[in-house]
């Protein structure tokens, strides 16, 4: 064995093992979702004895409320992604492609966004939120749109930075208006990158228990994840019944990845190389 081929075993080693230790824990909860509360702590890491989805049924029933969860972080993820990708384009754009006096300077403030810490701000957040008497749900849309865009701006301005000028060149020659150009060309070249920030902002506000925590105190508007977590104490910490409510939490996630992993490959790679 050449020493190209011995560094090629090592790397695909390593990401062999990596890849274990990223599935493991997802077959772990998968299996023990489908047991009892007895049999996990007698038979961890053995299979079921029985297959039975009691667990399942269970969590969505009207004592446990995971379902009223679940649409709630649903509805979260559809107006943050589809409002917040549309904010994100608009800023993009008008940062990457159009010559104005400030737009570096623009550009350096929203990435400044970057350095600060959500945990950081948490506590004048809340502040401000209480003093302007803003609606529980549509303060933490707000948020999550914002906490979004530092990094959304920065991956589409880079995209942009990749795409030649001449389609966009020809229709001002042509008379085209700036918002028919953004939404008939610009949008249609910069779709990696929409697809790409649009998965990042959807598992932020589906993953999410901080903001949640701090800013929902009505049960019946609370998260997957905040609900998730209330089984715990109030339900006598069944961990089957958690472990069933994990999967359901993890299962659309693992749905968009599978469908738009491509979509985050291609947006990010051509974004990061500059031309």
């Amino acid at each position: 064995m050449n020493k190209k081929n011995f560094w090629l075993l090592i790397k695909y080693v390593v990401l062999f093992l990596g890849a274990v230790l990223v599935i493991l824990p997802l077959i772990f909860v998968l299996i023990s979702s489908f047991k009892s509360n007895d049999e996990i702590f007698t038979s961890a890491f053995s299979l079921p004895k029985n297959i039975n989805f009691k667990n399942y049924f269970t969590v969505f029933n009207s004592t446990y409320h995971l379902h009223t969860y679940f649409f709630n972080s649903i509805g979260y993820a559809v107006v943050v992604c589809s409002v917040g990708v549309l904010i994100d384009t608009m800023a993009a754009y008008a940062i990457g492609r159009m010559k104005w006096k400030f737009n570096k300077l623009i550009l350096a403030f929203f990435l400044s966004g970057l350095m600060i810490p959500l945990h950081a701000i948490l506590v004048p957040l809340y502040v401000m939120v209480s003093r302007f008497s803003l609606p529980n749900q549509f303060a933490l849309q707000l948020l999550f749109i914002a906490s979004t865009i530092p990094t959304s701006v920065f991956l589409i301005v880079s995209y942009l930075s990749q795409v030649p000028r001449a389609m966009e060149e020809s229709a001002v020659i042509d008379g085209c208006s700036i918002p028919y150009l953004f939404v008939t060309i610009v949008i249609p070249l910069i779709k990696p990158a929409i697809a790409t920030i649009t998965i990042f902002n959807f598992r932020a506000v589906w993953n999410d228990l901080l903001l949640s925590l701090v800013f929902l105190n009505n049960e019946s508007i609370q998260t997957l994840q905040l609900g998730i977590s209330n089984f715990k104490g109030a339900y006598f910490s069944d961990y089957g019944l958690i472990l069933a409510a994990l999967v359901v939490s993890i299962i659309p996630s693992v749905i968009v990845f599978l469908f738009m992993s491509d979509k985050i490959v291609n947006g990010i790679s051509a974004g990061a190389i500059k031309g």
